[in-house]
This record gives structure tokens, C-alpha cells and sequence, in this order.
């Protein structure tokens, strides 16, 4: 049968079709991967922020312990609780590099990184 040129249109179209089909079913699968890897470094995060607090009280107490003979146990107190100001303060000084930038750079590259996903 000839090629007519209503014919080729719809064929035409059916391929078009086809196309988006499939552009849009791989959108969706990108996406997909994308946000199982955000949500996964997000978990990893929480459930490492988590047992490093564990472990920061743990050794909080050691340290306050340890420093009792020189000080007593109100001055060791008053050390660490200096200690922890002074890196809050560092914390709040440095958010940006410390905080932000890390966080900036790693939703960027899984979002616009189209090669290859971060490990």
C-alpha cells in the first residue's frame, strides 16, 4: 500500500506518541531514583546524628568524670558546658560552610547531575 500523506501522518503521530510515552515514563523513573537517594542520606544522616548524640553524652560524662579530680565536679561541669557553647558558636558562625554548602552541593549534584547518581 502507498504511503499517503494521511497515512504518514498518523504514523507520524503514533511515533510521537510513542516518544512522549516514553520521555515521560524515564522523567519518572529519574525522579524516582533521585528522591530514594535524597530520602535514603537522609535517614543515613538522621541515624547518624542520633547515635552521635548517644555517644557525645556518653563522653561528655567520661570527660566530666576524668576532669573531676583537678577541678571538682561543678568545675567540670562548667568546662563542658563551655566547651559546648563555644561549638555552638563555631556551629552558628560557620553554618554555611559547616551546614549549608554540603547540603547545597549534594541536592545539586543528585538533581542535576543526569550521568551518574552519588554514592
Amino acid at each position: 500500500m502507498p504511503d499517503t500523506p494521511d497515512n504518514a501522518f498518523k504514523r507520524l503521530f503514533e511515533e510521537g506518541k510513542k516518544y512522549l510515552t516514553l520521555q515521560i515514563d524515564y522523567a519518572k523513573l529519574t525522579a524516582t531514583e533521585k528522591i530514594s537517594v535524597i530520602l535514603g542520606m537522609s535517614v543515613l544522616f538522621i541515624i547518624i546524628l542520633v547515635l552521635a548524640v548517644g555517644a557525645g553524652i556518653y563522653l561528655s560524662f567520661a570527660l566530666v568524670y576524668l576532669l573531676e579530680p583537678l577541678v571538682g565536679i561543678v568545675g567540670s561541669y562548667a568546662l563542658l558546658g563551655a566547651l559546648f557553647l563555644v561549638l555552638i558558636a563555631i556551629v552558628v558562625i560557620f553554618k554555611r560552610q559547616l551546614i549549608l554548602a554540603p547540603i547545597t552541593r549534594f541536592i545539586s549534584r543528585v538533581l542535576l547531575d543526569n550521568d551518574k547518581t552519588p554514592q
